[in-house]
C-alpha cells in the first residue's frame, strides 16, 4: 500500500491522472539486455507491439568530441581586466589552448571541462569559435556545471577529478545521462505496470534472455510466529504474507535507489518505505512496512471496515469507512485501507526498528470501490483494480526484505506467515494454428507461433498437428481464450509487418442488410433535415435520469412482446468508474436535452441534434436493450434569415416536431405515425404526445417543460422526440404498388369551426375522413385562431379539404353532397361549432 507522505500522495494521484508509467532504460538493461539499442529503436519496438510509448526524456547533456578534459597550466590575470584571466590549458598529445576565462575558481593545476572550437554549449546552444577578449586571444572556453546542464552552479568553473587525463573525452569521465520511457499502460496490461514486466516484453521482442534480482538472504531471527500473528476474515484478500525485521536502521537510500525512484517520479523518503516502493515499481506487486511495535497486540487482521469507523491515512486526511471497504487492522483498529493506503497510526518513523512487511493479494473490483468511494488513488490502488500477479507476493516479499537487510542491517525473523486463499489457476488455452494464421492474414510456421508465446512466458501442456494446448502464466491475468493468444502472436510478430489485405465478401444466399440500411436511411433523412448527430455515452447518472422523468419510465410500445415494461427497473454498473457513470441509460432524451441545453448555452442559435443508440432496463430481472433515435431541437430552427428575431411559440415547435416525425416515417417506408395526447414528467403540461405506428406506441415527443431548460437559460420551447428504431423501420426495403397520378383536377373547399381546446387536431382530422367519400384526397389545418371573444377554452381552426377523382372530372353536385356530409360529421363533435356562410 502507498506509504507516502500527503506531498507524495498528491504525486502518486498525479501520476494516474495520466495513466503514464516511467521506466529508466539502466534499470531496464539490468533484467535484459539493451544496451546495443538506441532508445528510438527500443520506442519503436515497443510502440508497435502495443505497449505505446508517450514521451523519451533524456536527462545529462550529449557531448562530442569537442568537449575534453584539461588541465590550468598557468593562470595570469588579464592585463585589461579586473576579474578575467588568461590561461594555458592543455587538452593532451601536448596540444596547449590559450583560454581566457573570468571565472574566480580559475587557478593553475586544477582539471576543468574544455569546450574546443567547434563546440556547441548545451546551456544557450552557441557555438564556440576563436575570438580576442579585450585583445587577447581565445580558443576555447572553460565550463561551468550550468553550462553543460549538469547542475544550476554558475559561480565557477566545473573542477573535475585529479586524476583525470587531459584529452580525455569529458563524456567519459562525467556520469552517464539517464534515458526514461513514458509508457502509457492500457487497463488490460496490468503486467506492464512494473520494470520487470516490461523487460519480459523486450525479451520476447529481441529474443533474449530475463534476468530476475538475487532474493536471497539469511533468517537469523526467532520464529516469525513468535513476532506476529495474521487472521485473514474477509474473501476480498485471497493470500496474506507477513515477515518481520527487527534492528533495522532506517535512514537515507543508497543514491541508486533515491536516483531511480526520483526519475520514476518517486520521492524518496527514508530506506524502510522507499524500498516497499522500489519493489512495487521492479516486480508490480505493492507492499506495505508496518511499525511492528505500534501494532496492537503484534496482530494483523483482515476484515471488511465495521460501521462507523474511521481511519486516518498517510495524508493526513480523517476518513470514514463502510462495511463495502477491506482494511488491514490491529487488535483495536484499522491500520490500513487495504490495497490504498496505510493508516498514520502505524507510519515508519525515524525510531522505526523493527518492521512488518505485508505483501497480499486483493481482489480487484474490492479495491476500485474502495478507491473510488474514498475519492483516493494511489499507485497501490492503481495496480490492485487492474489486478496483480496472484503469484508474485512472496517472491516481492523476499525482494524487500533482502534490501532491508542488505542495506538497513536487519535481522530477519525465520519463516514467513502465509495465509494462502488463492483459487486453482485457470484451464490451459488452446490454440489452433490454421485459425491464427486466417486471423493475422500470415502463414506462419506452427513452430513460430509456439516460440513466441513460450517466450512470453506461456508454457506447453500438450501439443498435436492441429493445435497446442498452452498454460497461461500468472502473470498474464488477460489471457483468457484463443483470441487473446492470436493477438499475442500477431503483436510480437511485428504489427507494422501485417500484409494489407483487400477486404472480400463472401454474398450468401437470403442474407438481408435492410436493418443496417434502414438504420442508415434514418440517419440520411434526419441529416437532411438539418440536425447534427451527437454520440453520448451508454450511461450516465442517476441523478440525471432522476431530474428528467424521476420514476423512470421505460415503456416504448404497449404490444403483447413486451409486457410489464413500464415496471422494469434500471440497469446499475456493479462498479462504476465513477458516480456520473453508473446507471445504464433507459431513454436518449436525458442526454439529447442536456447538449441542446449546453450548445444555446453557448450562443448557438437553433442547435438541433439527433443520436441513434442503444437503451438498456431489466425485464423480470433480465438484461434487455434496443436501439432508439432520438431527435430535438430549439430557438428558430428552420426559418429563414428574415424571420429569425420573432420569438418561437409552442405550436411553432411543435409542428416542426412532428412534420420531422413524419418525414423520418416517410423516409423509412413506415405506416404512418398518429399522434395521441399522453402526459410525461419531462414535458410541458398539454404538450406531450405519444407516438404511434400502427397499433404501437413506437415513442413520445414533446416540449421540455422549463425547470429542465432552467440550467442553461433556455427560454425559447425545446422540442424533443424519442422512437423505437424497430417499428420505424419494419417496412423497411418493402415494395410499394405505384398508383398513377390523376390527370383530372381537383375541387378545392374551406371549412372554419369552434372547437375547446382539450379537442384535438387529430380527433377532428379522423372525423372527417370517416364521413367522406373516397373522393377526399386531402385535409389540411391551415389557420388556428383565439380571438378574445371565444374565450381561453375554445379556439378557431380552418381546415382545406382536397376533392379528386382518378377517372373524371367531379361535379359541383356530388362534391357539395360530399363536403355536407362532412359539415354533419362535424356538428356531431363535442363542442363543435361549424362557422358558416
Amino acid at each position: 500500500m502507498q506509504q507516502n507522505s500527503a506531498k507524495m500522495a498528491k504525486v502518486t494521484c498525479n501520476m494516474i491522472e495520466w495513466i503514464v508509467m516511467k521506466i529508466p532504460v539502466s534499470w531496464l538493461n539490468e533484467y535484459v539486455d539493451v544496451s546495443d539499442l538506441s532508445p528510438k529503436a527500443l520506442s519503436d519496438k515497443l510502440t508497435f507491439s502495443g505497449v505505446e510509448v508517450e514521451g523519451i526524456e533524456t536527462s545529462g547533456p550529449a557531448l562530442d568530441e569537442h568537449f575534453v578534459v584539461g588541465e590550468v597550466l598557468t593562470c595570469e590575470p588579464h592585463p585589461d581586466s579586473d576579474h578575467m584571466h588568461v590561461c594555458t590549458v592543455s587538452v593532451g598529445n601536448g596540444e596547449t589552448l590559450g583560454i581566457v576565462c573570468g571565472a574566480p575558481n580559475c587557478r593553475a593545476g586544477i582539471k576543468v571541462a574544455v569546450a574546443k572550437i567547434g563546440a556547441t554549449i548545451p546551456d544557450g546552444g552557441f557555438k564556440i569559435k576563436a575570438a580576442k577578449l579585450r585583445g587577447i586571444p581565445s580558443n576555447g572556453m572553460l565550463c561551468s556545471g550550468k553550462e553543460l546542464t549538469l547542475s544550476d552552479d554558475h559561480s565557477g568553473i566545473m573542477e573535475l577529478d585529479a586524476a583525470a587525463v587531459p584529452g580525455t573525452p569529458l563524456a567519459d569521465v562525467l556520469p552517464k545521462g539517464e534515458t526514461v520511457f513514458d509508457l502509457e499502460i492500457t487497463w488490460n496490461r496490468s503486467d506492464c505496470l512494473s520494470v520487470i514486466g516490461i523487460a519480459r516484453e523486450f525479451a520476447a521482442l529481441l529474443g533474449r534472455p530475463l534476468r530476475k534480482p538475487d532474493v536471497s538472504f539469511e533468517e537469523n531471527g526467532p520464529d516469525v510466529n513468535t513476532l506476529a500473528k495474521v487472521v485473514v476474515e474477509t474473501p476480498d484478500c485471497p493470500r496474506y504474507t507477513a515477515r518481520v525485521l527487527t534492528g533495522v536502521k532506517d535512514g537515507p537510500s543508497p543514491d541508486w535507489m533515491a536516483k531511480r525512484l526520483e526519475q520514476c517520479g518517486v520521492r524518496s523518503l527514508g530506506l524502510i518505505v522507499d524500498v516497499t516502493n522500489y519493489v512495487m515499481l521492479e516486480c508490480g506487486q505493492p507492499l506495505h512496512a508496518f511499525n511492528h511495535t505500534r501494532l496492537a497486540n503484534s496482530t494483523i487482521i483482515v476484515r471488511q471496515a465495521r460501521d462507523g469507523e474511521k481511519i486516518k491515512t498517510l495524508d493526513g486526511v480523517d476518513r470514514a469507512l463502510d462495511p463495502t471497504m477491506c482494511v488491514i487492522a490491529d487488535a483495536n483498529a484499522p491500520v490500513a485501507v487495504a490495497g490504498v493506503m496505510g493508516g498514520a497510526e502505524s507510519e515508519i518513523e525515524n525510531a522505526t526498528d523493527t518492521v512488518l512487511v505485508e505483501s497480499a493479494l486483493f481482489q480487484a473490483p474490492s479495491i476500485k470501490r474502495t478507491a473510488t468511494a474514498l475519492g483516493l488513488h494511489s499507485e497501490s490502488s492503481h495496480r490492485f483494480e487492474r489486478s496483480v500477479d496472484p503469484d508474485v507476493a512472496d517472491w516481492a516479499s523476499r525482494r524487500a526484505v533482502s534490501l532491508l537487510a542488505k542495506y538497513g542491517g536487519g535481522t530477519v525473523a525465520k519463516g514467513v506467515i502465509d495465509i494462502d486463499n488463492r483459487p486453482a489457476p485457470a484451464a490451459p488455452v488452446r490454440l489452433v494454428f490454421d485459425r491464427a494464421r486466417k486471423l493475422i492474414g500470415i502463414d506462419l510456421d506452427a513452430d513460430a507461433m509456439v516460440a513466441i508465446l513460450v517466450s512470453l512466458g506461456l508454457e506447453i501442456v500438450s501439443r498435436d498437428a492441429e493445435g497446442a494446448f498452452f498454460k497461461i502464466p500468472s502473470w498474464r491475468v488477460d489471457l483468457l481464450e484463443e483470441a487473446d493468444l492470436i493477438e499475442e502472436i500477431s503483436r510480437i510478430h511485428g504489427l507494422d509487418t501485417l500484409p494489407d489485405v483487400a477486404p472480400t465478401a463472401i454474398a450468401v444466399q437470403g442474407a438481408d442488410d435492410a436493418p443496417f440500411r434502414a438504420e442508415a436511411a434514418c440517419r440520411e433523412a434526419a441529416a437532411a433535415m438539418g440536425l447534427a448527430e451527437g454520440m453520448h455515452y451508454s450511461f450516465l447518472s442517476a441523478a440525471e435520469l432522476d431530474a428528467f422523468a424521476p420514476e423512470a419510465p421505460v415503456e416504448v410500445r404497449d404490444d403483447s412482446s413486451r409486457t410489464g415494461a413500464t415496471s422494469s427497473r434500471r440497469l446499475a454498473l456493479p462498479n462504476p468508474v465513477s458516480g456520473d457513470y453508473a446507471i445504464m441509460r433507459d431513454s436518449l432524451l436525458p442526454q439529447l436535452v442536456q447538449s441542446l441545453g449546453r450548445n444555446a448555452a453557448r450562443q448557438i442559435e437553433a442547435p438541433a441534434l439527433f443520436e441513434i443508440g442503444r437503451v438498456f432496463w431489466q425485464d423480470d430481472g433480465k438484461p434487455a436493450e434496443e436501439k432508439r433515435i432520438s431527435m430535438g431541437f430549439c430557438g428558430p430552427f428552420g426559418r429563414d434569415a428574415l424571420h429569425r428575431r420573432a420569438a418561437v411559440t409552442n405550436e411553432e415547435a411543435m409542428l416542426w416536431l412532428k412534420g420531422m416525425v413524419e418525414r423520418l416515417a416517410a423516409a423509412t417506408h413506415s405506416a404512418p405515425p398518429r399522434f395521441e395526447a399522453d402526459d410525461c414528467p419531462a414535458f410541458e403540461k398539454g404538450w406531450s404526445v405519444a407516438i404511434r405506428i400502427g397499433r404501437d406506441v413506437a415513442g413520445r415527443m414533446g416540449l421540455v417543460k422549463k425547470s429542465l431548460r432552467h440550467a442553461w437559460r433556455v427560454n425559447s420551447p425545446m422540442a424533443v422526440a424519442e422512437l423505437a428504431l424497430a417499428p420505424l423501420v419494419a417496412n423497411f426495403g418493402s415494395h410499394r404498388a405505384l398508383k398513377p397520378v390523376t390527370p383530372f383536377p381537383a375541387v378545392m373547399r374551406d371549412v372554419a369551426i369552434v372547437a375547446p381546446e382539450t379537442l384535438a387536431n387529430g380527433e377532428i382530422v379522423r372525423a372527417i375522413n370517416k364521413a367522406a367519400p373516397k373522393i377526399l384526397t386531402g385535409v389540411t389545418l391551415f389557420d388556428i385562431f383565439k380571438p378574445k371573444t371565444l374565450g381561453d377554452a375554445k379556439r378557431s381552426l380552418a381546415y382545406s379539404l382536397e376533392f379528386r377523382s382518378p377517372e373524371r372530372t367531379l361535379t359541383d353536385d356530388e362534391v357539395n353532397a360530399a363536403f355536407d356530409k362532412i359539415l354533419a360529421a362535424l356538428k356531431k363533435l363535442p363542442g363543435v361549432e361549424v362557422r358558416e356562410g
